[in-house]
């Protein structure tokens, strides 16, 4: 079972959607996109936790 969403997703998730819609993204193209920026966000977290275990050793 997921987390429940917290305030700051959906502030995060309302930022990503104007700034898609001024560039004239919607329906499946906003979609697609965010699915980019959460991989993207991901991708990110796991290089953090990586970088952080390898200065430890």
């Amino acid at each position: 079972m997921r987390p429940l969403i917290t305030h700051d997703e959906i502030e995060m998730l309302k930022r990503d959607l104007d700034t898609l819609g001024e560039q004239n993204l919607v329906g499946i193209e906003a979609y697609e996109a965010l699915h980019l920026l959460e991989m993207r966000r991901q991708t990110a977290k796991l290089e953090f936790i990586k970088r952080a275990l390898e200065g430890k050793k």
